[in-house]
């Protein structure tokens, strides 16, 4: 059966091995020299009291063995899944991110999506128990990340997004909010929510995002609204961090305003709250104690992974007490009884 590691990343150290083990040889070969300006090997070692050549090399070979087996504990190898039976409750909360040019403007630092990325990562570390997934929109929508329990994945994901990813333009309320509503689980009874991001300028009259608000409301969907940008407007960089702006086709500067209004009906068609981001309040908290009010359904089971870092664990314990109680010098109490001899 295959064998995967959670923290991969920490496999990487394993290559201090070799470098510890090569000063180690370093440190032999130096104190060798030295002792060979005091006078020949023969003459010189039998007059150190109790002297041993091979402790040294033993005692390090334990304690590379030992960080070896704690590098691999800590990555975190595992085998297979095994279904463990949970009773938790949660919610079900797709998360719909504008990702369109606009979203490249600065009135909110460093830009709005950057941002609102940050925020989203915010509210996703004080989730526990519900499922999140993300819908990222400019001319169209998709699913980037499915509703899930793996709350430390879509964190990933949220944070990997950028205005790159869809080359179609524009800003298709109705479609993230259409594609949300055919994400979530109606069989069961755990609450639902839908959190919009948008600076507000749909420029994609179909699907209708008023319609669609109305439907999710109809179906149990809350529909909460953050509005990112000013409404006085602002000029859209080409790219991230770049002074150069998006122009017209009569070589005019564009620019982006936050149209609350269209915002705000959408978040009372969906019966939730519309906030107005800003750089001293990303709106999440608001949304988050409206989340944590909401009914929880609950849940019994799901799949994981058969952890088995404690193997290696075990075996680094040993190699390490073994590295302690082995002396650098013979013990004159065992060459007493002479059972090596």
């Amino acid at each position: 059966m295959d064998i995967q590691f959670a923290n991969k990343e920490a496999l990487y150290f394993l290559f201090v091995i070799p470098v510890l083990a090569a000063l180690f040889f370093l440190f032999l070969t130096r104190r060798r020299k030295a002792l060979q300006k005091i006078g020949s090997r023969k003459v010189v070692l039998p007059l150190i009291e109790e002297y041993s050549s091979s402790r040294p090399i033993i005692k390090a070979v334990f304690l590379l063995v030992a960080f070896s087996f704690l590098i691999v504990a800590v990555a975190r190898p595992r085998m297979g899944t095994k279904l463990k039976e949970v009773s938790a409750e949660g919610s079900e909360i797709m998360i719909c991110l504008d990702i369109s040019n606009s979203m490249r403007a600065t009135d909110m630092y460093p830009s709005r999506l950057e941002n609102t990325k940050n925020a989203i990562s915010s509210l996703v570390k004080k989730l526990s128990n519900d499922k999140v997934g993300l819908i990222i929109f400019a001319g169209t929508a998709f699913v980037q990340v499915p509703l899930t329990q793996d709350l430390k994945a879509t964190d990933i994901f949220v944070q990997s997004v950028s205005c790159d990813m869809i080359s179609e333009q524009g800003t298709a309320l109705g479609a993230a909010l259409d594609l949300a509503l055919k994400s979530f689980n109606y069989d069961n009874d755990m609450a639902k929510a839908v959190i919009l991001i948008s600076d507000g300028e749909n420029h994609e009259a179909n699907p209708d995002p008023m319609k669609l608000a109305s439907q999710c409301a109809e179906k149990g969907v809350t529909v909460h609204v953050i509005g990112t940008g000013d409404v006085r407007g602002v000029p859209i960089p080409k790219r991230e961090g770049s002074s150069d702006y998006i122009k017209d086709s009569q070589g005019n500067v564009v620019v982006s305003k936050l149209d609350e209004a269209s915002l705000k009906q959408i978040a009372n068609l969906g019966g939730g709250v519309y906030i107005r981001a800003t750089n001293g309040n990303s709106g999440f908290n608001t949304v988050y104690d409206h989340i944590s009010k909401m009914k929880k359904g609950e849940y019994t089971s799901f799949a994981e992974y058969d952890e088995k870092f404690g193997i290696p664990a075990f075996i680094s314990l040993v190699f390490f007490l073994a590295y302690c109680l082995t002396l650098n010098r013979k013990n004159r109490w065992i060459k007493k009884l002479g059972i090596f001899e």
